[in-house]
């Protein structure tokens, strides 16, 4: 790594071969596909293992699982962190399109955490609402509803915090990578 390359700003849309003919690239940014694959990869890893423990965490709050070992339910918390993975991965594509950057996830700026946040909140009142209308799961006694938007407080904080988590770890991992050289 030249001492040019180790001292410049860290900007995670340059393109490090500094061609921006190649055609590895995105024509609109000097985002690489290789760096948004890496971007895809890691954010599916970190949401998985981030709502895979909260799942675990608040498997106490639903009649199918109280009273059970996390080891007995761990195959229900597996399938439902898998589809929280899949709702993250859909607000980062969302979001990419209506920003028009493939790249949006990893800007590290205030509306793209806002934005995470805000879409997890809509996403997680909506699979709240049609869930517990179809018999999907029922909380206990012991969860604690939002009163304005009729849903259980754990899954609507799970989806309002952990997609901007999950984006800010893709940041700090693909930021990390490319500063030591893996990009």
């Amino acid at each position: 790594m030249t001492a040019e390359r180790h001292n410049a700003p860290q900007n995670l849309h340059a393109n490090p071969t500094g061609n921006a003919g190649d055609c590895s690239t995105f024509a609109h940014s000097s985002l690489t596909w290789r760096r948004l694959r890496r971007f895809f990869a890691t954010t599916v890893l970190a949401s998985f293992v981030l709502n895979e423990i909260w799942e675990i965490a608040q498997m106490s709050f639903y009649i199918e699982a109280a009273g059970h070992s996390w080891t007995s339910t761990i195959g229900l918390c597996t399938r439902a962190a898998v589809g929280d993975v899949g709702i993250i991965l859909a607000i980062c594509a969302a979001s990419a399109l209506a920003a028009g950057d493939p790249g949006w996830g990893l800007r590290g700026t205030w509306n793209v955490y806002a934005t995470a946040a805000l879409l997890g909140l809509v996403c997680a009142t909506l699979v709240e609402h049609a869930a517990l209308a179809a018999g999907r799961w029922s909380h206990t006694e012991r969860m604690p509803v939002v009163p304005v938007l009729a849903a259980g407080l754990w899954p609507l904080l799970q989806m309002t915090l952990l997609p901007p988590l999950t984006i800010w770890i893709v940041q700090w991992w693909v930021w990390r990578s490319a500063t030591k050289g893996a990009l």
